[in-house]
């Protein structure tokens, strides 16, 4: 293959162009799934990322299903205890990630 071949290479395909918008919005919001590669010794499953609203809202619709049940009064009591505990943990955690950390807390976590 001669200089003048591979610059003006027959096969090569031309992929530039302009974007719609629907499409960039599509690429942002929807982001491909990065392959990750696999060295054959963990065969374990990644657990997906799980936010502080998504279990809050998980919790709320745990006690609309207890509610829907014909509980005794004192397993309702015990149910809506334990549901009440754990909703006031994941609040916690949520409210501790807004705070603002100082520089030298983040980078020396240990101080």
């Amino acid at each position: 293959m001669n200089l003048e071949e591979y610059i003006n290479y027959l096969e090569e395909k031309n992929i530039s162009g302009i974007l719609s918008d629907q499409e960039i919005l599509n690429q942002t919001t929807r982001p491909e799934p990065e392959l990750v590669e696999s060295d054959g010794e963990d065969d374990s499953i990644e657990l997906p990322q799980v936010t502080h609203k998504e279990a809050l809202d998980a919790i709320h619709l745990v006690e609309l299903y207890l509610m829907q049940q014909d509980l005794s009064d004192e397993v309702r009591v015990e149910h809506d205890s334990a549901l009440l505990k754990l909703s006031g943990l994941m609040r916690k955690f949520r409210n501790a990630s807004f705070k603002q950390l100082n520089i030298e807390t983040f980078f020396n976590p240990t101080v």
